[in-house]
């Protein structure tokens, strides 16, 4: 793979993770974690496995009236020399079931290059209004 193809493969991953997320398909937000993802969610959480980090989705996607809608906006990413790794940077948004935007802020992905595609390693999500 070339860095373009790799930027890209980690876009269309990104994008189907968003609309997964939209549709409250678990299935499709665990398809972009690789098996030993790790995060910090938007008010400094920490998320000690892929699993836990689902459970949270699903305690969302349970309450559709309450739970709110996340898009990561990617604007820039580096992939590594060896083509192993990925950096992106980027904004997310946290959105109401009214539309209303809740929260707004700043996040930071690792991606790891496995066989089955590019999977997200670790994030560290950053609420800077909301």
């Amino acid at each position: 793979m070339n860095e373009e193809s790799n930027e890209a493969a980690i876009l269309r991953t990104r994008d189907n993770s968003n609309r997964a997320i939209a549709r409250r398909n678990l299935l499709g937000v665990g398809d972009s974690l690789a098996p030993d993802y790790v995060g910090i969610i938007g008010d400094g959480t920490f998320v000690p496995s892929r699993a836990e980090y689902l459970r949270l989705f699903k305690e969302g996607f349970d309450r559709p009236k309450q739970s709110m809608t996340y898009v990561r906006t990617p604007e820039v990413i580096h992939v590594a020399d060896d083509q192993i790794l990925a950096a992106e940077h980027g904004s997310w948004v946290a959105t109401l079931p009214s539309g209303a935007v809740a929260y707004t802020g700043a996040y930071a992905a690792m991606w790891r290059r496995m066989p089955a595609g590019w999977k997200i390693r670790s994030e560290i999500f950053v609420t800077l209004t909301g």
